[in-house]
């Protein structure tokens, strides 16, 4: 993808293909980690009141989790492996296959797809060029509402913060720093550090706008329906974190601006724009039409509640109209690996959670907390806040977002449970951390190390800013979050 006369491409460096005898040694300890904890548990006695098959199969979930968190394998491998075992041991492979049926895993699929069509077509680009152009773009602090709208208009259909801010908003904008003289080291407060820090500021709020705009938040409602017994619709999610999330948004260019402030106040943003534009050429018939079905997209998510069509069938009929329309052909599709993959891990993933589910494993759980913790006297907001907190003080040992959500939001959506804890605001306020609490750390979500690792920023500035913004995002999901949902008539 060119990136404008004016604008400096930024080509990824080679990587080399050998393995080290080093990496070879860590990716064999990793390994080990995978297969021998789950073990441990498998053979270990099981616990009373929990059948025989909840304990084996709680032993092959954690040794997935270890899988995605440690990556000895590609996360799919991983997953793939888990069902295999799942279907010898339970002999049963529809309960271990359940989760490719479900509608969810096909949602998020669907999405990606969609995602790759927004980058192939080049209006994706096209957005961005054209919102660089506008008033707002004249100065830095207005360049850093374009890139938050970008990163925003473009979320419903990209649930993935790496595919959609590290691979199409970043490059652009990073392009645009190198052409004002802004590189990593000295130069880097000219402007560059800014829009690095910011968008990833950005690219973690605009993820729970919507339902699709990440794969973990389709992880957080499969675990409510099957531990809360609450199935959220894409427009139920959307009405409950577009408030919040969208004033967070508004404030962040402002935060990050007197916080991290750039040297460079004014940009020639016409000139920019314009070169842009006339490299893209007038916008194409792909892109119109991808427009267009883009648009009837959201209007079929958005009122689903009224028309009774499943989100899902939205994205797939999307995804066929795509394909129909030529905006995208099935030879590019079918290359997109990074959508067959999320299928495959992500369908596992549910699999082995509703398998869970099924075998009352998290019934028994709720059991043992209730016997060993009392909540008694807490108020709804405490308890919130304490399962806040847990959610957010956990994140420094994690990774990826992904292990997080499939190791933690069981467990707090259990805790919430025994605890009497309202369904609805749990379930948004969880999902809602489950992402702002990323920005704690510059490794606990995919797309922070390709901000990150360029160089602009340095990792206690990264680190600062992210604590502060975290803050910031839990207060306001505590005070102006749960009065909204209040008003709603969700608690």
């Amino acid at each position: 993808m060119s990136s404008g006369p004016g604008v400096k491409a930024i080509q990824p460096a080679l990587q080399p293909t050998s393995i080290s005898s080093e990496e070879m040694k860590g990716k064999l300890i990793r390994a080990a980690i995978t297969i021998l904890v789950p073990v441990v548990i498998f053979l270990a006695p099981v616990p009373a009141d929990l059948p025989v098959a909840a304990w084996r199969l709680f032993a092959i979930y954690i040794g997935a989790i270890l899988g995605m968190m440690l990556r000895p394998v590609p996360e799919a491998v991983v997953l793939l492996v888990a069902i295999a075992i799942s279907g010898i041991f339970l002999k049963n492979t529809t309960v271990v296959l359940a989760g490719f049926a479900s509608p969810t895993a096909w949602l998020v699929f669907s999405a990606f797809m969609l995602g790759q069509a927004f980058i192939e077509t080049g209006l994706g680009k096209r957005i961005a060029f054209l919102l660089i152009g506008t008033r707002l773009g004249r100065t830095t602090l207005g360049l850093g509402y374009v890139a938050a709208f970008t990163d925003l208009i473009i979320s419903p259909a990209t649930p993935s913060n790496t595919a959609r801010t590290g691979g199409l908003v970043y490059p652009i904008f990073r392009s645009l720093a190198v052409t004002l003289g802004s590189e990593p080291g000295p130069t880097s407060r000219r402007i560059g550090g800014y829009l690095s820090l910011l968008l990833y500021q950005i690219s973690i709020t605009t993820a729970h706008v919507f339902l699709t705009a990440s794969a973990t938040n389709l992880i957080v409602t499969t675990f409510a329906k099957s531990i809360l017994k609450v199935d959220v619709s894409w427009m139920q999610w959307s009405q409950a974190l577009t408030p919040p999330a969208l004033f967070i948004l508004m404030l962040l260019p402002w935060i990050v601006y007197k916080l991290y402030p750039p040297e460079i106040k004014q940009i020639d943003n016409s000139t920019i724009s314009e070169r842009g534009l006339t490299e893209m050429g007038p916008a194409t018939r792909r892109e119109k039409t991808l427009a267009c079905l883009f648009v009837l997209a959201i209007i079929g998510w958005a009122t689903g509640n009224l028309t009774k069509i499943d989100a899902t069938a939205v994205a797939i009929g999307f995804v066929a109209a795509c394909l129909v329309t030529g905006v995208v052909s099935w030879n590019s599709l079918a290359s997109a690996k990074g959508a067959w993959s999320i299928l495959m891990w992500y369908g596992g993933i549910i699999s082995l959670a509703d398998g869970l589910a099924k075998a009352g494993f998290f019934i028994w759980l709720a059991k043992i907390i209730s016997r060993n913790f009392s909540f008694a006297g807490y108020s709804t907001f405490t308890m919130l806040l304490i399962l806040l907190l847990l959610s957010c003080g956990v994140r420094y040992f994690f990774a990826s977002l992904a292990p997080f959500c499939t190791t933690f939001i069981p467990v707090l959506f259990t805790i919430g449970l025994v605890a009497n804890v309202p369904k609805w605001p749990l379930i948004f306020l969880m999902g809602a951390a489950s992402e702002f609490g990323c920005l704690l750390t510059h490794y606990s979500n995919a797309v922070a190390p390709v901000l990150f690792s360029p160089g602009y920023v340095g990792q206690a500035t990264w680190w600062k800013v992210g604590h502060i913004i975290a803050f910031i995002c839990g207060v306001i999901y505590m005070t102006l979050g749960l009065g909204y949902w209040k008003l709603l008539g969700l608690w």
